[in-house]
């Protein structure tokens, strides 16, 4: 079984990953993906934090210069 045929014929689902027919190094592949998609989904969240945070505090920055003025 060719890597192409078995992304295509849809053997990453659950229900065939949980048969115990599966190879061992599909449900391997299966749970790699899903981990990097996980540590990249975090990762763009902490980026997105950060954005929001230095936002955060330029606003309050300018505020503080208006009251100042």
């Amino acid at each position: 079984m060719t890597l192409n045929s078995i992304l295509l014929s849809g053997i990453f689902s659950v229900s065939n990953l949980q048969d115990q027919n599966t190879e061992m190094w599909i449900r391997g592949l299966f749970v790699v993906i899903v981990g990097l998609i996980g540590v990249f989904l975090v990762l763009f969240l902490f980026f997105l934090t950060i954005i929001a945070l230095q936002k955060f505090s330029d606003a309050l920055a300018r505020m503080k210069t208006k009251k100042e003025s």
